[in-house]
């Protein structure tokens, strides 16, 4: 569940929601803080050690372009020409949830799509981990034991993923230095 924030939720006494000198800012907010920096702008990225599942992504254009920056920023991750996948971070209660959006071209869901979990405790204001949730589990059995690792700093986005107790690996590194042209909107999304 996203939590929201509209002008009708705001109290009747502007002072009492004025943030005092007291509060302090969670990891998650500070997270999805950095990521909504960078809305609007798109980014180029490499494979770092591509495995031979990785084979449709070698000699392709890695695109992010981050979008959709409320309690939920989507990130549209573009492999050349095809715009079927994007990572969605919510905000929850506890802390992060990262899911995959995966769509076909005419903007149905993917039969494999909505997989991902929550951070998992630890995380940081430039790093959070989530585990596998039990929706990934039953919809890609041999992912269940998936992390997938996020870290932002003010030069660099690095998406990996990590499936424990196999060998199976994957990184991309986009460069935050050097925004691209956005791309087109992903399948399924409104035009940019």
């Amino acid at each position: 569940m996203a939590l929201a924030c509209t002008t009708s939720d705001a109290p009747a006494d502007t002072a009492a929601s004025t943030p005092s000198a007291t509060s302090v800012s969670s990891p998650a907010d500070d997270y999805l803080a950095a990521l909504r920096s960078h809305c609007d702008k798109a980014y180029e990225g490499r494979l770092i050690d591509p495995q031979p599942a990785d084979s449709a992504m070698r000699g392709q254009r890695l695109v992010m372009h981050v979008r959709g920056c409320g309690d939920t920023v989507r990130i549209p991750f573009h492999v050349g020409e095809n715009r079927s996948r994007t990572w969605v971070f919510t905000r929850t209660a506890a802390g992060v949830r990262l899911k995959h959006d995966h769509r076909h071209e005419d903007g149905s869901e993917d039969r494999i799509t909505q997989y991902g979990g929550d951070a998992r405790d630890g995380g940081t204001a430039t790093s959070m981990a989530f585990a596998a949730d039990s929706l990934t589990a039953a919809l890609i059995p041999a992912a269940r034991t998936n992390v997938w690792t996020v870290d932002i700093s003010p030069t660099q986005f690095v998406y990996q993923l990590r499936r424990e107790g196999t060998d199976r690996r994957f990184r991309v590194e986009f460069d935050l230095t050097t925004p691209v042209p956005r791309p087109p909107a992903p399948w399924g999304a409104a035009p940019n």
